[in-house]
C-alpha cells in the first residue's frame, strides 16, 4: 500500500498547522501531567518533532518515528532526538517497549487502521494519547462537496483519531481549549495545496473549488474546540483481537 510522505510540505507544515501559542501552551501542561507516571514514549508519526521536542525538554524519554524523511530533518533541525525513519505499521521495536504512544492525526492517513493499532499495541504497554477536534470543519466539508460537483470524491484513507472513540471507548476524554480559526489564512493554506487531502486533486480542479470557497467563506471565523482522549491499550488489543481488516 502506497505511503502518504509529507516531504513536499515538510518546510511549511508547522506554518499551516499550528496551534495558538497559548493553546499549545495549555495541551502540552495537560499532555505533561498525563504523561508523568510514564517513563517511555513512542511518537507515532511524529512529523516535525512538535510534541517529541518539548516533551523531551521536560525530560521525557521520547523515540518519535515517522514516514517522511524531510520531516525528521526538520524535527532533527530543532534538537529533536531518537528519530526513527519508518512506517507504523511496521514497528521495530520489540513487544510492549514503550509505556505509552502518541498518535496525533495519523490514523486517518493509514487505510489499514487495524494494522496500525495492532503494531502500536503491539509496542506499548499501558496507554495511547491523542489530541483531537472536537468540531467538524467547515472548510474541509464544503471543500469535499464542492469537489464531488465537479465529480470528484476525496480521497478515503483510515479513520482519523476522534473517531476511534467510536470503535473503542477511552478512558478519559479531557477538553484542552477552545480557539478561533481564521478562514483567511486557512484558505490561504489551502491555495498552497499544503493539506493532504488535495493532493491527489487535478489543479484547475481545486483551484476552482479554491475560488468558490472563498466566495462562500472569505472573511469569516468559526470556534474550534481541542481535545485530549487517553485509551487503555489492552482496550485497543482486545478491539484489534476481534476486528476483521
Amino acid at each position: 500500500m502506497r505511503r502518504i510522505s509529507f516531504d513536499a510540505v515538510a518546510q511549511v507544515f508547522d506554518r499551516t498547522r499550528g496551534l495558538p501559542k497559548g493553546v499549545m501552551k495549555q495541551l502540552l501542561e495537560v499532555l505533561t501531567e498525563e504523561l508523568l507516571k510514564y517513563k517511555t514514549i513512542l511518537d507515532a508519526g511524529t512529523g516535525t518533532g512538535r510534541f517529541a521536542k518539548p516533551l523531551q525538554d521536560k525530560g521525557f524519554e521520547v523515540v518519535g518515528i515517522d514516514i517522511s524523511k524531510k520531516m525528521i530533518s526538520v524535527a532533527k533541525d530543532k534538537g529533536t532526538i531518537n528519530l526513527l525513519r519508518g512506517d507504523v505499521c511496521f514497528l521495530p521495536f520489540r513487544n510492549r517497549y514503550f509505556d505509552a504512544a502518541l498518535c496525533n492525526a495519523i490514523l486517518h492517513l493509514i487505510p489499514e487502521l487495524n494494522a496500525a493499532l495492532k503494531e502500536i499495541s503491539r509496542v506499548t504497554s499501558k496507554v495511547l494519547v491523542s489530541t483531537i477536534h472536537e468540531d467538524r470543519n467547515p472548510l474541509r466539508d464544503a471543500y469535499n462537496c464542492l469537489l464531488e460537483s465537479h465529480g470528484y470524491e476525496s480521497p478515503r484513507r483510515g479513520k482519523p483519531e476522534h473517531q476511534l472513540k467510536s470503535l473503542v471507548a477511552p478512558l478519559r476524554s479531557i477538553h484542552i481549549a477552545s480557539y478561533h480559526i481564521d478562514v483567511d489564512q486557512t484558505l490561504a493554506h489551502m491555495s498552497e495545496r499544503a493539506y493532504s487531502h488535495q493532493w491527489d486533486i487535478p489543479e484547475n480542479t481545486n483551484k476552482k473549488v479554491m475560488s468558490e470557497l472563498r466566495r462562500q467563506f472569505a472573511g469569516q471565523k468559526f470556534t474550534q474546540r481541542l481535545g485530549l482522549l487517553i485509551w487503555n491499550m489492552d482496550d485497543i488489543r482486545a478491539y484489534c483481537e476481534r476486528a476483521i481488516d
